[in-house]
């Protein structure tokens, strides 16, 4: 660690920001012949995340690593990249005079991950109880802004990330579409939503956007200009379900799970009215955002082990994606 306090080191490099390190580093990785091309990716998507949550430059420090590698549900591999990534931008910082935090090597992915939570449908109904019942305060819009951003969560499927990112402009009441820009696979796309999400929206929007403009956030905290942190939207739901009674572990329940409801919410739906499943399947991975069918092969995995009602119908179209369990072999 630099020697020097942190004021002589931003007045020592007065026009050094973060963005210019990023681009001296990615510079100095492919002059030296690595292609350096996923780890630029993960730097200037951790340098879009300190200038949104108004991190200054002249230090990167371990709040802003700690909020960027684990309030994201990342899986542990990738956290483990993305820190590796950090690691090379801290130093870099380090040597331009920068007071930075270097996170520790994190530990290698575990090969066995844990399922996905599921959550049942008096789960859901208990969930949304008590996000319903916050009290209103002159100090925070929670009882406004939470009840309909959970409710986009699991009526729409978007990603946490998603679902904060949108703004006055992507969302259409009239026609009752989202549109959902540069995603996890770096693509756009517009969902459709029900009626009676689409109602609930309009009712959000012109209570909290009493003066709106296009390029307002949905849902923010302080202002509109500010959309609502992922960390902040992380420690609400542990308390809403505490307040529901729903035990929180390692792995779940957490935000992204409302995602994962609502694509097992949808195959039950299916299974139920009969629908052809390898029909239907692809039109559930367009909407969900997935890049190919791989990822929404997972939810119907998920669909049949929590609810065996479903293993029947999926098992005639799709054995060989949802192998019988070892043992029930005769």
């Amino acid at each position: 660690t630099c020697a020097l306090p942190i004021s002589r080191q931003v007045s020592a490099v007065p026009e050094a920001t973060l963005q210019g390190l990023v681009d001296e580093l990615v510079a100095a990785r492919r002059a030296g012949g690595y292609r350096f091309k996923v780890q630029e990716r993960v730097l200037r998507q951790f340098a879009g995340y300190c200038r949104q949550e108004g991190y200054p430059d002249g230090s990167i420090t371990q709040e802003a690593v700690s909020g960027f590698l684990y309030c994201r549900h990342l899986r542990a591999f990738t956290v483990r990249r993305d820190a590796l990534a950090l690691r090379q931008l801290a130093g870099h910082a380090q040597a331009a005079g920068w007071d930075a935090f270097i996170p520790a090597p994190a530990a290698p992915p575990r090969v066995r991950h844990q399922p996905p939570y599921v959550f049942t449908d008096d789960e859901v109904r208990r969930l949304f109880t008590a996000i319903d019942s916050q009290p209103i305060s002159a100090y925070s819009n929670r009882a406004l802004v939470d009840p309909v951003l959970f409710r986009v969560l699991y009526g729409a499927g978007l990603r946490v990330s998603e679902a904060l990112h949108l703004t006055l402009a992507d969302a259409d009441t009239r026609s009752g579409t989202l549109r959902v820009r540069d995603s996890k696979n770096g693509e756009s796309r517009t969902v459709p939503v029900t009626a009676r999400l689409t109602a609930t929206l309009a009712g959000y929007i012109a209570a909290a956007h009493p003066a709106p403009e296009p390029g307002d956030y949905v849902f923010y905290s302080a202002a509109p200009g500010r959309p609502v942190n992922q960390s902040t939207v992380y420690l609400r739901f542990r308390g809403y379900l505490a307040d529901a009674g729903i035990p929180h572990f390692a792995g779940g329940p957490h935000p992204h799970s409302l995602r994962h409801g609502f694509a097992v919410a949808n195959l039950r739906r299916w299974a139920a009215e009969g629908a052809d499943l390898a029909v239907v399947l692809p039109y559930l991975a367009c909407y969900m955002g997935h890049a190919d069918l791989r990822g929404t092969q997972y939810y119907l995995r998920l669909t049949a082990d929590a609810y065996p009602e479903v293993m029947a119908r999926a098992q005639v179209r799709f054995g060989y994606v949802i192998p019988d369990p070892p043992g029930d072999q005769p």
